[in-house]
């Protein structure tokens, strides 16, 4: 074989190892209930099924009493709630903690539960929980960020006043928006509203009292 035709197999080689890390997997489907699918980076839309890969830019869609369960890579765990939108926009762990780990997820629609894996635990700063309305951020182990969008005017308003919840099981977590920032601790609920600052609720919402198990 010609050094040369050895020279491009290697080019190949490298080429193709490259590509598979660069979609390397951010975590596996544990299971689903119902309607679930994944809207991957490029818009393309897949049944989610039970050991399925999932990857930066992935989107998880939860259909009218449908739910799913996520291991990610470095231990977490997600359990999605029904008519849930939830984007993984970065989530990045080596294996080891090194300080390069680092998760970044879009609550777009609907609530997940989660019990943080090293990320959350060790680079607590580097774990985030974005809403079209609010940051959150934690301080401890298991928390539910909500989200419920707000509706055009005149049209008939849900139930519950939209904007971003965050109800704490473990530890602490927090809501920040450019009006303000609040802790949250064992057993209460944040909200943010559009507009408003950030407030504890004297009264927990009815939709926090199902927890997903998980």
């Amino acid at each position: 074989m010609s050094s040369r035709l050895i020279r491009g197999f290697s080019i190949i080689l490298v080429f193709l190892l490259s590509a598979g890390g660069a979609y390397a997997a951010v975590g596996t489907v544990q299971f689903t209930a119902g309607d679930v699918t994944i809207r991957d980076a490029a818009g393309k839309l897949r049944e989610a099924k039970k050991g399925d890969p999932l990857n930066e830019g992935d989107t998880i869609l939860t259909g009218n009493q449908a739910s799913a369960q996520l291991k990610m890579s470095d231990g977490g765990i997600l359990a999605v709630r029904p008519q849930t939108e939830l984007r993984l926009d970065r989530y990045k762990f080596s294996s080891k903690e090194d300080g390069t780990e680092n998760a970044l997820m879009s609550l777009l629609k609907g609530g997940f539960r989660t019990i943080t894996g090293i990320i959350g635990r060790t680079n607590k700063d580097n774990y985030k929980v974005s809403t079209p309305t609010a940051t959150i951020g934690i301080r401890g182990t298991d928390h539910e960020p909500f989200f419920i969008p707000p509706v055009a005017a005149g049209a008939p308003q849900p139930a519950t006043p939209p904007g971003t919840y965050n109800k704490v099981n473990v530890g602490v977590a927090f809501i920040a928006t450019p009006l303000g920032t609040i802790n949250i601790a064992q057993n209460q609920v944040g909200f943010a509203a559009p507009n408003q600052p950030p407030q504890l609720l004297p009264v927990m919402p009815e939709f926090f009292k199902a927890t997903p198990p998980i």
